[in-house]
């Protein structure tokens, strides 16, 4: 039995958009105070590190919406979760773990990749936003995983979907955090290109024990690449092995037809 504190762990957390209370802070606790109703049922969960789990569900279900409030973006309408077992982490420390990665992100027309990537180490600069070659050398080795050093001087504005969310993914990682959440990187992804991403994370999460939450709806991705699934369905939460989901009927909502 291990003592190792988990990456993540919600404690009867309950996600969606409402009135929140003054106190409630951005990554702890707080109570609702006529707030909407919560997308789903409470969530208890844990994340280890050197994992990835799919969130997956039908659109609406509240995917986007748990992984804006695990990052910080949307309070918890009650219930709390820890960070490496801290509530309440101030945001710059918070900065340097969980790290949000969304495809729709703007970006300045001007704006080179490399110069984009290198946003990454914004919560270790100093003051005067110094940087070291130290903050050089890892934005560089971020490129080079998501295999985009070809490419760090073109503008992020002229690239591809595709491209774009590569670079993307290669900011996060220059910000070495340890928690990964990741909003449907694979929308705009042709189908080799989806395989290589999700063989990535996989690599990612064993190799730099790194705990990785991706939302997506391509089911079969998730049932080969990833440790577990989150399942969403109709308010309700299920995880499993991604091996035996489908087995254990957590996939049925995969196969009703729609009225």
């Amino acid at each position: 039995m291990t003592n190792e504190v988990p990456l993540l762990q919600c404690k009867k957390l309950e996600f969606g958009y409402g009135k929140v209370s003054g106190a409630a802070a951005i990554a702890g606790t707080s109570d609702a105070v006529g707030a909407a109703p919560a997308l789903a049922a409470p969530l208890d969960f844990t994340l280890s590190a050197g994992e990835v789990v799919a969130v997956v569900g039908a659109n609406g279900s509240g995917k986007s919406t748990l992984l804006k409030t695990l990052a910080g973006f949307v309070q918890p309408l009650s219930g709390a979760f820890e960070i490496e077992g801290v509530v309440n982490m101030p945001l710059r420390e918070r900065a340097k773990k969980i790290a949000l990665v969304r495809m729709g992100n703007m970006v300045p027309s001007r704006m080179t990749v490399r110069e984009f990537v290198g946003l990454g180490r914004t919560p270790y600069s100093n003051f005067l936003d110094g940087r070291l070659a130290e903050d050089g050398r890892i934005v560089d080795d971020a490129l080079a995983t998501v295999g985009m050093t070809a490419f760090a001087n073109r503008a992020v504005a002229e690239l591809s979907d595709g491209e774009r969310s590569r670079v993307y993914l290669a900011e996060a990682l220059a910000q070495q955090v340890q928690i990964l959440l990741l909003d449907e990187p694979d929308a705009f992804l042709d189908v080799p290109h989806s395989h290589h991403l999700f063989k990535m994370l996989r690599t990612l999460a064993a190799e730099r024990k790194m705990g990785i939450l991706v939302s997506t709806h391509s089911i079969e991705y998730a049932e080969k690449y990833c440790n577990r699934m989150m399942v969403i369905d109709k308010g309700c939460i299920q995880v499993d092995t991604a091996a035996e989901a489908r087995a254990h009927g957590l996939l049925r909502w995969t196969e009703e037809e729609i009225v």
